[in-house]
């Protein structure tokens, strides 16, 4: 099989850029916020099988990467995006079953009027801007009837880059609250 390089698709220019070629399968193996969100996902699954999870990320092609990329692992998920009209509340349906999937992936349209308290962990693959935004994700799970004695929210970000930065502001912002 041929190997997929991210230049393959670049469309010719009258401009001389230089690129490098760039092996997909390698770039994903070294995919360092990936491999710390499965062996997280991991670990908790082995302490119980019937653990769940809501992931949100900000962006579709992130979603499908990481639907992609977990059914690969043998991790069940369901995926909630906009424009899927009653079929959302279907994959919703099929995540509250003890037997559905582990891990619900989920845009912006999922922290929203989706009450998911039957789930304990909440991550944030994706750090959105505005902290409400995050506060609005954490009430999926935080609620009325809640089955978990306690709830957990992983915050991913990567070292030096902007995700750090608004991660940061996030936690001075709930602080203030805090005060």
């Amino acid at each position: 099989a041929r190997r997929k390089y991210a230049s393959d698709s670049a469309e010719p220019t009258d401009k001389k850029l230089s690129f490098n070629r760039v092996n997909i399968t390698d770039l994903e193996a070294e995919d360092s916020k990936y491999n710390k969100l499965i062996k997280f996902l991991r670990e908790e699954l082995e302490k119980e099988q019937t653990q769940k999870f809501v992931i949100f990320a900000y962006f579709r092609g992130t979603l499908k990467y990481l639907e992609r990329r977990l059914k690969t692992e043998g991790i069940s998920t369901g995926l909630i995006m906009g424009d899927m009209g009653d079929r959302k509340w279907e994959v919703v349906q099929e995540f509250r079953q003890e037997e559905g999937p582990s891990v619900l992936l989920s845009s912006e349209v999922g922290s929203e009027g989706i009450d998911l308290q039957h789930c304990r962990f909440l991550v944030n693959y994706d750090l959105p801007w505005n902290p409400m935004r995050v506060e609005q994700r954490i009430g999926r799970l935080d609620r009325l009837n809640q089955q978990a004695d306690r709830i957990s929210i992983v915050n991913f970000s990567l070292k030096d880059t902007i995700e750090e930065e608004i991660l940061e502001r996030l936690y001075k912002r709930i602080q203030i609250f805090e005060e």
